[in-house]
């Protein structure tokens, strides 16, 4: 599942970051154009002062400690326009266009007058005050008079103590009519005392001179002003401008309309993602649910319907894109449905089989009881008289059936404890080859296998391993047993001891050369329970023999391994580790 959740870590990452970037560049043009927009409309009513700003914007360098404009900044300014940047000393640190006769360096008295009269040397100036650095920077714009003539010119040239003289008035107001412009010249007291020219303007309202200072192109007239300090006359000059510009409402509007439909847009995309992500990764839980609904009814073989399969895989039998996110996810709900319905049938199987061997047991059980009732009826009527070897026979075949039946129950017992490791074993060391001659005599001396053929090939050397006799003679006992039970009389049965190469196994071999086994048999050979036969003989016996054997082989650090044919034979291999084990194990 690791890939899984790097997978989804890294589609969610990428989701919502390209959304990020999506809402990002969404905004940054709406700002743009809003920016653009309202610098259009503030350059209607404040042109110079816009381009100013422009210049501290977007000609300046990269540092954000000291003022350094781009190379070439000032190839851009009109022929009439100069500017210079100057630094909180009063020096020129950089300059635009400025003619030859202008300072370096300004004292606090120059640009006082400066902005008191907006003017220098005939060049009408506007400020720009640069904060955004550790130390502030003032930008200088100069331009030539629109209408041709200066309030400075007019003030050298005809400034008589503070007034215009009458020989000149005349020369003045020719002047004033070339340009459409007017002069007025205020006393100390405010009253007007000259008005000279035709300039038509609106009438102005007193704030007008704080506007004026803000947005000076809102008017339809340029003013310029000069105070005499001597006198205290007040000289405002107006002349046409040809930069005028209102402010239009229609541009805030419109920014503000730009400002909706971006908000409305943000708004579009992000319900449109979230109905996306609603169905992208709603419909796989829907399918999950569904998946779980029938598992929990035990539909294990209809992991998904027919329509979910169209919904989620290919032609091709790939799964869907908008399903590959969850890959991991389908394959392990195949997989655990697939155990689920292995395990269910099992599960059945193994009830089938216990029912079966619940029979068997009753049958094997009440057999011997039935006949040990019978006898026992029969001594205690007192009907009969018994002879000695009637009373003899009639106690052997009792002996015989009761240990039947606590064989039967000792092999419950004992697959008891060995299944669930309620028992503590001792090991011993034993010479192998002496203990499976003693095993196999058993059965060589036994009347009632006397038409089998048992043959015994030993180990070349003299073998020491670990085991506990009485279970390992056991696990013999019972491959031998099957042997010959479930085979024919005649039937060849070898027992044969190997070793590997390395000498760190053994090999323990019961060979026949009987009917063999079917592969049904085989495969359910060492199941609990299970009580197949190739004869024809009863099924008797608790049908747990293998499974015991298996449970000692694995004891001893050993396995089974089965192979067979039928009308062949059956070759029973126990093999387990020669190495050292402890004294003491726990039943596993």
């Amino acid at each position: 599942m690791k890939k899984l959740r790097r997978r989804l870590f890294m589609h969610f990452s990428i989701q919502f970051i390209s959304i990020a970037i999506l809402m990002v560049i969404v905004v940054a043009i709406t700002l743009v154009l809003t920016i653009g927009l309202m610098t259009e409309d503030q350059a209607g009513h404040n042109y110079y002062y816009t381009m100013l700003e422009e210049i501290s914007m977007l000609d300046a360098g990269e540092s954000f400690r000291d003022l350094e404009m781009r190379e070439g900044w000032s190839e851009g300014l009109d022929e009439d326009i100069w500017v210079q940047i100057i630094n909180k000393q009063g020096d020129v640190i950089d300059a635009g266009n400025v003619p030859n006769d202008f300072p370096d360096h300004y004292s606090m008295h120059d640009l006082l007058l400066m902005k008191e009269n907006e003017s220098y040397k005939g060049y009408e100036l506007t400020f720009y005050l640069e904060t955004f650095y550790e130390t502030d920077y003032l930008f200088v714009l100069g331009h030539e008079p629109e209408s041709g003539i200066s309030l400075d010119e007019l003030v050298e040239t005809y400034n008589d103590n503070g007034t215009i003289a009458k020989q000149d008035t005349a020369a003045v107001n020719e002047k004033l009519l070339e340009v459409e412009g007017t002069l007025e010249i205020y006393g100390s007291n405010g009253e007007q005392r000259i008005s000279l020219g035709e300039a038509e303007r609106e009438e102005e309202l007193p704030l007008d001179a704080f506007k004026r200072g803000i947005s000076p192109d809102m008017y339809s007239t340029k003013q310029q002003t000069y105070r005499d300090t001597e006198t205290g006359d007040l000289w405002v000059l107006y002349t046409p401008n040809v930069h005028k510009g209102e402010i239009n409402l229609k541009t805030y509007q419109a920014t503000l309309i730009g400002l909706l439909i971006t908000a409305a847009i943000v708004l579009l995309i992000t319900i449109v993602i979230s109905i996306w992500n609603g169905f992208r990764y709603g419909n796989p839980l829907l399918v999950f649910a569904n998946w779980l609904g029938r598992m929990g009814n035990g539909q294990y073989d209809e992991v998904l319907t027919e329509r979910e399969k169209k919904h989620i895989f290919r032609k091709n039998g790939k799964i869907k894109w908008r399903y590959r996110l969850y890959r991991e996810v389908f394959y392990a709900f195949y997989d655990m449905a697939q155990k689920l319905d292995a395990s269910k049938k099992e599960r059945e199987q193994l009830e089938k089989t216990r029912e079966e061997w619940m029979a068997g047991i009753s049958h094997d059980l009440r057999t011997p009881l039935t006949t040990m009732e019978g006898y026992g009826r029969l001594l205690e009527s007192g009907e009969y008289e018994w002879s000695q070897q009637e009373l003899k026979d009639i106690g052997k075949t009792i002996y015989e059936k009761s240990d039947y039946m606590v064989k039967l129950i000792e092999d419950f017992t004992l697959s008891f404890q060995l299944k669930n490791n309620a028992a503590l074993v001792s090991l011993q060391t034993v010479e192998i080859n002496s203990f499976l001659e003693k095993v196999i005599r058993k059965f060589t001396n036994d009347i009632t296998f006397q038409e089998y053929s048992i043959s015994f090939k030993p180990l070349k050397s003299n073998r020491v391993v670990q085991m506990n006799e009485r279970l390992f003679e056991r696990m013999i006992d019972n491959l031998i047993y099957n042997a010959m039970k479930h085979n024919p009389p005649g039937t060849s049965v070898v027992i044969r001891v190997d070793e590997t190469a390395n000498n760190q196994e053994l090999k323990i071999r019961v060979i026949d050369n009987g009917l063999g086994m079917d592969e049904e048999t085989k495969e359910n050979l060492f199941s609990r329970y299970y009580r197949g036969t190739n004869t024809e003989e009863s099924m008797e016996g608790t049908g747990l023999g293998m499974s015991i054997a298996l449970q000692i082989a694995k004891l001893h650090q050993g396995s089974i391994l089965v192979e067979s044919e039928e009308n062949t034979g059956t070759i029973v291999t126990v093999v387990f580790s020669q190495v050292e084990v402890p004294d003491k194990r726990a039943v596993s």
